[in-house]
């Protein structure tokens, strides 16, 4: 049995002459003829003849059904109609497959010939001059097929031979031909002819196809038509009402294109007590539409499609905030918990849901909580989730704005580029939060060494102390000879400066040992960075490559291990290990012992031993003193020096932070750019914003307002043009925001008094450096801004959005567009669209709306029943049930009592849908049929 999958792709040449026809070139056996067709993968052909047709012709159609190929009888005349080269006209008739071969033969015994002035039923031609002379009058060729009493009427189409673009156009008699003719039949080599004939048939809105017009067997397979329908005369009939939808004339299957891979081939359910159908619901690789009664089920089963495939699948019990934005949760109010919209598993254990994708792969729902998904491309918009979002976004421009962003990272080379982005935007945030905290601490570091500097005394003081305590040595040294004087003092002061010396060598390896402490911690964090990379990595090659490259993080880990074992102290603070601290402490000391020695002979000649000693000790302390002060004051500066280079920093870096954001844009511009090519009407604006009322919130919660003068951060708090303060959508100039975030930090620095509650300095200074800049996506069509659109317009354009933004051509999944759009969207625009996405990506829709299903030209229609639901009962044993089919699938079976077998999809259609007829009707109209 043939799968039915609604209107799909195939083969079609309705001009093939066979080996019974007169003046056939054939030299084969029939079933070597029925091969060649089987082999050529033709679906459909019309077997052709001139004038009439030999019984072995009704038999070959007959096993060439049997074969599976739709057949059709094609009767070939000429007409008495002459074109400006004196040549009759070709027509053809197409019988539909479905006409009996009394009904045939009774035109043929009806209708009459031409034969040089002679009249001739077409059954009784024989002779060749017979079919070589005869013609038909097409007016009496309607009459004739049109007879009641014959039985044609509506089961067949007039095709008009059309030889590269037709001679004789200008002629009454042609301009009747075409109005009556359905189709035009061509059978040119010339490309070129077939494309411009194509074009001018279609101003006349008639289909033209091309066909073999085989005579051999090798001509057969050579030319032929794409016809997407179902394999019968109502599918060839599609072609009158969708000519550009539903023809191709090329060698390669039309959409062939389309991966397998992502699109859904068929769903089934498994339920307990017969509550679903187990049957296949097979789906077409281009629209596919359900329909259905109220609660019957459509959107049970687009959900279920949705929940199995979708590539994150949350359980209930999972974080909150992922929760209530997940679209296939809500929030129950009785419970106060999040479910599945649709959770069929409770009360039935067994329930289960497939899907298997056209290449083969398949999932079950119930396999979710531990599997990733076969297609996690798919998108799902459920009912009213385009007026919400539209709703949401003009309540807080987030929500819009998230959703367009993530649509165009949905190409993975773009995503890259704003991960890379993100990543350092955010590396910039922590850096600019340690250049803060290395700013307060050049401060505290200048303010603790000015603090120490006072500690240590007045360097006028100190010196003149020092001069003093000289003189009074020199006064007590007076008995010494000038020569002993001399070596005293000159021993004196070498002593003071081992002790400045000394102070030096602890001061500088405790700076050596703080600077040891923080480079260690950075190598640490790179060692642990490194070992990430090398998880991360996937490529052997690259990774044996590059890794050894980056091993000097190690050998310099390494090395500050070692130097921290070097500088080492013991609890006694001496150093446990040889080195250059250590080594030059050890010959100072050895030589202040060689001093004191030397000093001996000296000092006992005083009389008062211990007051030398004490204005020694005096002298040297002081000038331990003044070499500290020398010191700090030389630190202090440089701190100052390095305090407003690091200010500049600070705003520098704020200034390439801000730039990360226009190169961002600029980086996504080709994947907006490549969007907007494909439809002029969508316009996506990226800018760059400020968040001005966070900004001022936040200086809320940390300056105390009567205290605080913004005078000298205006453009924060200036008001807009309307006298509303700048909002988060504002305009911005980068300068001024710099400029008064700058004061603002001044001012902070300047008068910490204004701070509120525990918030420090450095704490509220590193608040107003946050990153309040984002990066913001508009939306406008025909110059319309999305946020002041109708809600109906907004939805609409979300649509597009959300389908041509999707990079990977998952199937989309809509669940009653009509209910976010106004009435003109479905009709005109919507129609339009989804006929132009369909040949692009699979569409799955729910719809009561009457001309999404006939005017969008829907390939499958899943007709959906809860028995019971409806007026009439089915006596189908399942209560939820579904069929599918294509559009042209029409039939009526009164004996049937199973509901959904008893009629076919336009009857479905025509019933279910209000206003189905009519579209219908319309449809047809619209080509003047």
């Amino acid at each position: 049995m043939a799968v039915n999958r609604g209107s799909e792709w195939r083969k079609w040449d309705l001009h093939v002459h066979t080996p019974y026809t007169f003046l056939n070139r054939y030299k084969c056996e029939e079933s070597e003829f029925i091969e060649k067709i089987k082999n050529e993968n033709i679906s459909c052909i019309g077997i052709t003849n001139y004038f009439k047709f030999d019984n072995r012709e009704f038999e070959l159609k007959d096993k060439l059904e049997k074969e599976g190929i739709t057949t059709f009888l094609n009767l070939e005349i000429r007409l008495d109609y002459q074109n400006k080269e004196d040549d009759c006209l070709d027509l053809h008739i197409i019988f539909s497959n479905s006409v009996e071969k009394e009904n045939i033969e009774k035109f043929l015994h009806n209708m009459n010939v031409n034969i040089s002035g002679n009249d001739k039923k077409c059954i009784d031609l024989n002779e060749k001059s017979d079919f070589e002379n005869a013609v038909i009058n097409f007016d009496k060729l309607k009459e004739c097929l049109e007879e009641e009493s014959i039985g044609l009427r509506g089961k067949y189409l007039i095709g008009f031979l059309s030889r590269g673009k037709g001679n004789a156009r200008t002629s009454t008699n042609y301009e009747k031909l075409t109005k009556h003719a359905d189709i035009l039949i061509h059978s040119t080599d010339n490309p070129k002819n077939i494309d411009e004939d194509a074009k001018f048939w279609m101003a006349y809105k008639r289909p033209l196809l091309q066909n073999s017009d085989a005579h051999s067997l090798d001509s057969i397979g050579k030319k032929f038509t794409w016809i997407k329908a179902e394999p019968t005369f109502e599918g060839l009939k599609q072609i009158i009402y969708e000519p550009s939808e539903r023809i191709k004339i090329q060698i390669a299957e039309p959409e062939s294109e389309k991966l397998d891979n992502l699109m859904i081939g068929e769903v089934s359910f498994q339920s307990s007590d017969n509550k679903f159908t187990p049957e296949i619901i097979k789906f077409n690789k281009n629209l596919n539409v359900i329909i259905g009664g109220k609660s019957s089920g459509k959107s049970i089963l687009l959900y279920k499609i949705a929940r199995t495939l979708n590539a994150e699948v949350l359980l209930n019990n999972a974080d909150e905030d992922l929760l209530k934005n997940n679209i296939l949760k809500y929030k129950d109010s009785d419970d106060n918990k999040f479910k599945d919209l649709y959770d069929l598993s409770e009360g039935d254990n067994g329930f289960n849901f497939k899907v298997k994708l056209f290449s083969g792969s398949e999932q079950l729902i119930v396999d979710r909580s531990n599997q990733s998904s076969i297609l996690p491309s798919i998108k799902y918009i459920p009912q009213n989730h385009l007026s919400n979002l539209v709703d949401k976004s003009r309540k807080s421009g987030n929500t819009l704005k998230k959703l367009i962003r993530d649509l165009i990272l949905e190409e993975p080379d773009f995503r890259k580029k704003y991960n890379d982005f993100v990543e350092n935007a955010m590396r910039n945030d922590r850096q600019r939060e340690q250049d803060v905290d290395y700013y307060f601490s050049l401060k505290e570091a200048i303010k603790k060494k000015e603090e120490e500097l006072l500690t240590r005394g007045a360097t006028k003081a100190l010196e003149e102390g020092v001069a003093s305590n000289k003189d009074k040595l020199k006064q007590l040294s007076a008995s010494f000879t000038p020569d002993e004087s001399q070596e005293y003092n000159k021993l004196n002061e070498r002593i003071n400066l081992l002790k400045i010396e000394e102070s030096k060598i602890n001061s500088d390896s405790d700076k050596i040992k703080n600077f040891n402490d923080e480079v260690k911690r950075f190598l640490n964090e790179f060692v642990n960075r490194k070992r990430i990379l090398n998880d991360s990595l996937e490529v052997d090659t690259i990774k044996t490559t590059f890794l050894p490259k980056y091993n000097f993080i190690e050998d310099a880990l390494n090395n500050v291990n070692n130097i921290e074992n070097e500088i080492n102290k013991n609890e006694e603070g001496k150093f446990i290990q040889e080195n250059i601290f250590k080594i030059n402490l050890l010959k100072i000391k050895q030589e202040q012992i060689d001093i004191e020695n030397k000093l001996k002979p000296f000092t006992e000649k005083f009389a008062n031993q211990k007051q030398i000693e004490s204005i020694q000790k005096s002298i040297s302390e002081d000038q331990k003193k003044l070499s500290e002060i020398h010191q700090f004051r030389k630190e202090i500066d440089d701190n100052i020096a390095n305090l407003k280079v690091q200010k500049q920093k600070i705003f520098d870096e704020l200034e390439k932070n801000f730039k990360l954001y226009i190169k961002v844009l600029e980086e996504l511009e080709p994947r907006i750019s490549s969007i907007e090519n494909e439809d002029d009407k969508i316009d996506i604006i990226g800018s760059i914003k400020y968040n001005f009322p966070k900004f001022r919130e936040m200086v809320e919660s940390i300056i105390n307002q009567k205290k605080f003068n913004n005078e000298n951060c205006k453009y924060l708090y200036q008001y807009e043009r309307d006298n509303n303060v700048k909002s988060a959508l504002s305009e911005i100039d980068f300068n001024y925001i710099k400029n008064d975030l700058k004061n603002l930090f001044e001012k902070i620095e300047d008068n910490p008094g204004i701070l509120k509650g525990n918030n420090t300095e450095r704490d509220a200074c590193k608040k107003v450096l946050t990153d309040y800049f984002f990066d913001h996506w508009d939306v406008k069509s025909d110059n319309d801004d999305i946020h002041k659109m109708s809600t109906g317009k907004a939805s609409f354009v979300l649509l597009k959005l959300i389908i041509k933004l999707s990079k990977d051509n998952g199937p989309i999944l809509i669940d009653q567009p009509e209910d976010n759009l106004d009435n003109r969207s479905v009709s005109k625009e919507l129609v339009e669209y989804l006929k132009l996405r369909k040949r692009e990506r699979q569409i799955i829709l729910v719809t009561h709306n009457p001309n999404i299903v006939v005017n969008a030209d829907a390939e499958n229609i899943i007709v959906a029943n809860q028995n019971g639901q409806n007026d009439s009962d089915s006596d189908s044993p399942y209560k939820f049930d579904y069929i599918n089919g294509a559009l042209e699938d029409s039939f009526n079976d009164k004996d049937c009592k199973d509901l959904l077998k008893s009629m076919g999809i336009r009857e479905h259609i025509a019933e279910i849908v209000e206003g189905g007829k009519e579209a219908f009707k319309k449809r047809e109209e619209k080509y003047g049929f």
